[in-house]
C-alpha cells in the first residue's frame, strides 16, 4: 500500500504503516514537505508541478491501495489564494489516468483538512474535531453498505420522498428518473460510476441521488450546520422554499451574505432543486467535511448535481440540511429520529 502524506499527518500515517506491517502488507509513503511546497508556491515555480512525475505514475499505476491524506496543513491560505485552481495542481488530470489505468482503490482522508488552522477559520476546536473524524471513519463500511443499498433500492423504485421534522420542515420531492450512488466506505475501484470514485472519502456513509429538476415542493427548515470547504464558510439556519422545483422564498442565518453573494452571480439553474443525500454514518454529527454522512439526516442541494452524477453542471452548488426528522419513501418511513430504519 502507499500513502501520501504532509507534515502535520505524520502521526497518522506512522500508524498505519505499523498497522499494514503487522498484517505483513508492504507500505511505502510519498512525502510532501509543507515549508518547501508553499517556497515552490510563493515562487511560482510552477513547473514541477505540470505533469505527473515518471516515479509518481509509476506508484499510481502499481499501488494495491493507496490513502492520501489532505494537505497543506495551512489550506485555508492556499484556498483564498486560490492555489487548487492553479498551475500547481496541472497534473491532477494525469494522476487520476494513472489511477484508471493501475484500477487503483484507496481513500481520501478527510483527516488531512482538520488542521488546527483550518479549525479557527471555521470556529470549531482542532482535537476534539479529529478525534471525531477519526471515531467516524473508523464505523462498520459494511454494515453502513447493507443499510445504504437497501434504502438506495427503495429510493429507485419510489415515486415520491418526503422529509417532515417538528421544526416546520415538510417538503415533497419527486424521485423519477431517480438512480442513487451509495458511498458506504469501501472504494469501488476504478469501475465506479463517479469519474473519481476509485477514492472514497473516510469518514463516508451516504447516498446520493440526482433529483428531477422540475418537481419539488414544500418547506424544509435546517437543523445542522453545512460546510463549504472550498471557501472555508459555514452555514446554518436555512429555511428554503419550493414550488414547481424552484426556490421561491429562501433565508440564512449564518453565512448568510456569502450564499446571497454567490447566488446572485450564479447562472440560469441555481434556483432549482439539485440532489439530495442521506447520512448512513452513526458517529458524524456536525463533523465538517463529512456532515452530511450523520445518520438520518438529509441534505439537499440546489443548482449544480454533477457531485452526485446528474447532468445539471453549472458551477454553482448550495446545501442545507435536517437531522433527525422522518424520510418516507411513498408514505413507507425509511429514516426516523436519527435512524435508518
Amino acid at each position: 500500500m502507499v500513502i501520501e502524506s504532509w507534515n502535520h499527518t505524520l502521526d497518522y500515517t506512522r500508524a498505519f504503516v505499523e498497522e499494514a506491517r503487522r498484517l505483513g502488507a508492504q507500505a511505502s509513503v510519498l512525502y510532501e514537505d509543507e515549508e518547501a511546497w508553499w517556497n515552490a508556491v510563493d515562487a511560482q515555480q510552477s513547473g514541477p508541478f505540470a505533469h505527473l512525475s515518471a516515479a509518481e505514475r509509476g506508484v499510481v499505476e502499481n499501488a494495491s491501495a493507496y490513502l492520501y491524506f489532505w494537505g497543506p496543513a495551512r489550506m485555508v491560505r492556499a484556498i483564498d489564494r486560490g492555489v487548487f485552481v492553479s498551475k500547481f495542481i496541472a497534473f491532477n488530470d494525469e494522476w487520476y489516468a494513472a489511477a484508471r489505468k493501475g484500477k487503483l482503490r484507496g481513500y481520501r482522508m478527510s483527516l488531512g483538512l482538520a488542521s488546527d488552522d483550518s479549525a479557527r477559520r471555521l470556529g470549531v476546536r482542532g482535537p476534539a474535531w479529529r478525534a471525531r473524524l477519526v471515531e467516524a471513519g473508523a464505523v462498520d463500511a459494511r454494515k453502513m453498505g447493507l443499510k445504504g443499498n437497501r434504502i438506495a433500492r427503495r429510493l429507485s423504485r419510489g415515486s415520491e420522498l418526503r422529509i417532515r421534522h417538528a421544526n416546520g420542515t415538510d417538503l415533497r420531492i419527486s424521485l423519477r428518473g431517480t438512480r442513487p450512488l451509495l458511498a458506504s466506505g469501501i472504494p469501488p475501484g476504478a469501475s465506479g460510476l463517479r469519474p473519481r470514485g476509485m477514492l472514497e472519502g473516510n469518514p463516508s456513509g451516504q447516498i446520493f441521488a440526482p433529483l428531477d429538476r422540475s418537481d419539488a415542493s414544500g418547506t424544509l427548515v435546517s437543523n445542522r450546520p453545512v460546510y463549504d470547504m472550498g471557501r472555508y464558510v459555514r452555514f446554518a439556519d436555512s429555511r428554503w422554499t419550493f414550488e414547481g422545483g424552484r426556490l421561491t422564498s429562501r433565508s440564512t442565518g449564518v453565512g448568510g451574505a456569502q450564499f446571497e453573494k454567490a447566488f446572485r452571480a450564479a447562472p440560469k439553474g441555481r434556483d432549482k432543486i439539485g440532489y439530495l443525500s442521506i447520512g448512513l454514518n452513526p458517529k458524524a454529527r456536525e463533523l465538517p467535511p463529512c456532515e452530511d454522512c450523520e445518520e438520518g439526516a438529509i441534505l439537499v442541494g440546489i443548482g449544480g448535481n454533477g457531485v452526485a452524477g446528474g447532468k445539471a453542471t453549472i458551477p454553482f452548488t448550495q446545501f442545507a440540511m435536517v437531522g433527525g426528522g422522518t424520510i418516507s419513501v411513498d408514505g413507507e418511513p425509511i429514516a426516523r429520529a436519527g435512524r435508518v430504519l
